[in-house]
């Protein structure tokens, strides 16, 4: 499972201009809206994806886990994460091993480990061509 957030706006990577000339766009890039994922994966598959207009934070999070994921997953199920501190949450960990699922964390600054991350980075390829 892991967590992701997609701008609204795409920045532009490349712009034309005359030969000796500086670029200028003449749009503002800066993102103006945001929206947040969270998702989890199961046998190559997102399983459980909820999309969030605010920043997640634990509170979200845990609210996530209890009434989204765990429903959701079966059971025995091992759940990985990365170490981002609010998923070490006491009430998180706790809901997750009374649940009776196994909890493993990714070692510190892994996301290549992570396969949601490969899903999260197709999915903003597709937006990034999309606008």
């Amino acid at each position: 499972m892991d967590e992701s957030g997609f701008a609204h706006d795409m920045p532009r990577l490349y712009g034309y201009s005359v030969k000796g000339k500086r670029c200028y766009g003449q749009h503002d890039w800066h993102a103006k809206a945001r929206t947040n994922v969270i998702g989890a994966q199961l046998n190559g598959k997102l399983t459980t994806v909820s999309t969030f207009d605010c920043h997640i934070n634990s509170d979200i999070f845990y609210a996530w886990v209890t009434q989204d994921l765990l429903p959701k997953s079966p059971p025995g199920a091992v759940l990985v994460m990365d170490n981002v501190s609010f998923h070490k949450r006491q009430d998180i960990q706790f809901a997750i091993q009374k649940a009776g699922f196994i909890l493993e964390y990714l070692p510190t600054y892994s996301p290549a480990l992570n396969p949601i991350e490969h899903k999260w980075a197709q999915a903003k390829a597709l937006m990034k061509h999309r606008t």
